[in-house]
Order: structure tokens, then C-alpha cells, then sequence
């Protein structure tokens, strides 16, 4: 049974747009988007880059042959976020039940989206006949989702501004794992969920693939605020985003910044790190968000924050 009391991230998967390992990228690592949230008695698993293959493997080892469940949020569908998905070891477990969370895009459900990954040519093995439990939940605007301790499946609620207003059962409230959602359309071409992840009186907010070139929305701004950690695109260097990269969807690192501030955040991470940017660039990237915004942190696989602290 996992410590009810716990809300840790592990960081698996950091970079943007397409993995590059090599000595260039050690200290911040090469993988694509994903991060694993421990938080109350629930597994939750945001996007499915590279980073997930190793993360599905140490889900596995973790379970040691007893049920595991996962709930697996996807932000978007662009390739860096789903090309770890086949290769994602608990689908391939019979002991393993997999909630898979996103949005409808270009008129497709989630699971629309995710099945060509899995199926012929692409991927000599089927989704269909995995051994694995999976349930896909498509989020419309405002979805809500939220576990209660030792419930099991999740529950959906689709509302105007994200939050359940549908009577729960009798329970802690501190104990509830809630997850509320923003469609933004900043990303092209068809947009991208942002997720606010509450326990606790906890909050951790993943923001990746967004821009904010006109100004940041001021719906993003009221859903983020006063989180305690906020994970931020910050793909770009100022020069580079006015260079040749206004319009792709991703935000600079002085973005993230005035998101933070405005948005009154604990800490801010900076995400989504530019594929062709070697450690050495990050860091000063990170130097720079410190000097305006002095609780700032580059992520970098295998870092972890407890937000409970201990």
C-alpha cells in the first residue's frame, strides 16, 4: 500500500521536439517529455515521450508481480509525446490496469489516436490483444478527474470551469487526488491540455507546449495560480524564438519567467528543453530565469520534489 501522504515527481523525460542522447545532454538527459506524480495512493504518468519506456520498466519492477494501476495523462499528440507509448511495459501486463487521459483532437477520441500507434504497419503488435486492463477517457474543455483512497477507477466529470460539482462520497476531502484540466490552443495546430494536479492543499501544475508571444491568457493565469511547483515549456532563448521560432508553440525561458510572477507559483521548472541545446546552454538558461525569478530550476531526468516535504 502506498504512504497516503505522498505527492513526489520524478522527472523521466525533459526534452522537446525529438530524443538526443549523447555526451552532450548527460547532465540534463536526452529523453522526450514525461513525468511520473506519486501522489495519495494513485500512479499518475503525464505524457508518453521516451523518458516512459524506462519509467514503465521501473513500474513493473516496483510492482513485483502484484496489480499495478497507472493513469496515463497525454497533453497532446504530437510524436514526442506519444513515441514511448508502444513500448510502455505495464500495457503488456496482465496484472496491469492503464487509465489513458486526453483530449479529442481533429475530431479523434484518445483512444482514436493512440490505436495506429500499436497497430499494423506501424507496430507489429496489436493494442487490441495486449494482456493488459485499459480504459480511455477523451477530455472535453473543463474535464475534471478525481480518486478517492482505495476507490479504484477514476471518475470524470465534465464541467464548465474544471471543477466536480457532482456530490462525492462521504470521505476526507484532504485525501482526495483531483486533477483539473485547460485546453490551450497556443500549440499548433490543434491545441494542448495543460493539467493541475491537487492533494493535500498541494498543487503541481504541468504546462508544456504553450506560448505566450502575445501575452500570456489570462484563463492560464487564474488556473495556475499560487501552484506550488509549475513545469513550464521554456523551449526557446529569446534570440532564437524572434529569430525563427515565433509561431511554433513553445515559450521562452523569459515566458515561463513572467508566467511565474504573475501567476504568484512557489517554484517554477523549466521544461520542454530545445533538442539542439546541449547542457551547458540549459544552464545558463537557468541562470538567467534566476536572476528574475530566483526559485527557478531546470529539469533534468531523475530529479524528484516531495511537495510534502521530508
Amino acid at each position: 500500500m502506498a504512504d497516503l501522504q505522498q505527492f513526489l515527481v520524478r522527472f523521466w523525460g525533459v526534452r522537446g521536439s525529438y530524443p538526443t542522447p549523447g555526451p552532450r545532454t548527460l547532465r540534463h538527459g536526452g529523453n522526450t517529455s514525461c513525468i511520473e506524480v506519486l501522489v495519495g495512493d494513485q500512479t499518475l504518468v503525464f505524457d508518453a515521450g521516451s523518458g516512459i519506456i524506462r519509467l514503465g520498466e521501473a513500474l513493473m519492477q516496483r510492482a513485483n508481480g502484484q496489480s499495478l494501476r497507472v493513469a496515463l495523462f497525454i497533453t497532446h499528440a504530437h510524436g514526442d509525446h506519444l513515441v514511448g507509448f508502444p513500448f510502455f511495459a505495464p500495457l503488456f501486463a496482465p496484472q496491469a490496469s492503464v487509465e489513458i487521459f486526453g483530449p479529442r483532437l481533429a475530431g479523434q477520441t484518445i483512444e482514436q489516436i493512440v490505436t495506429p500507434l500499436m497497430s499494423p504497419p506501424y507496430f507489429p503488435v496489436e493494442i487490441q490483444r495486449l494482456p493488459s486492463r485499459r480504459d480511455f477517457y477523451t477530455l472535453t474543455e473543463g474535464s475534471s478527474i478525481t480518486w478517492l483512497n482505495k476507490e479504484g477507477r477514476a471518475q470524470v466529470e465534465a464541467t464548465d470551469r474544471g471543477v466536480l460539482h457532482h456530490a462525492l462520497k462521504k470521505t476526507d476531502k484532504a485525501q482526495q487526488v483531483h486533477v483539473r484540466t485547460l485546453f490551450t490552443r497556443s500549440h499548433p495546430l490543434d491545441g494542448a491540455l495543460v493539467y493541475r494536479i491537487e492533494y493535500a492543499g498541494h498543487c503541481l501544475v504541468y504546462a508544456t507546449d504553450v506560448e505566450w508571444g502575445q501575452g500570456c491568457d489570462p484563463a492560464f493565469l487564474s488556473f495556475i495560480e499560487g501552484a506550488d511547483i509549475l513545469i513550464h515549456d521554456a523551449q526557446y532563448t529569446t534570440p532564437d524564438y524572434q529569430q525563427s521560432k515565433h509561431g511554433y508553440g513553445h515559450s521562452t525561458v523569459a515566458m515561463a519567467v513572467d508566467v511565474a510572477q504573475q501567476a504568484h507559483v512557489g517554484e517554477l521548472l523549466l521544461f520542454h528543453h530545445e533538442p539542439t541545446y546541449d547542457d551547458d546552454q540549459l544552464d545558463r538558461m537557468e541562470s538567467e530565469a534566476r536572476q528574475r525569478f530566483p526559485r527557478t530550476r531546470s529539469a533534468w531526468e531523475g530529479l524528484e520534489i516531495n511537495l510534502l516535504g521530508g
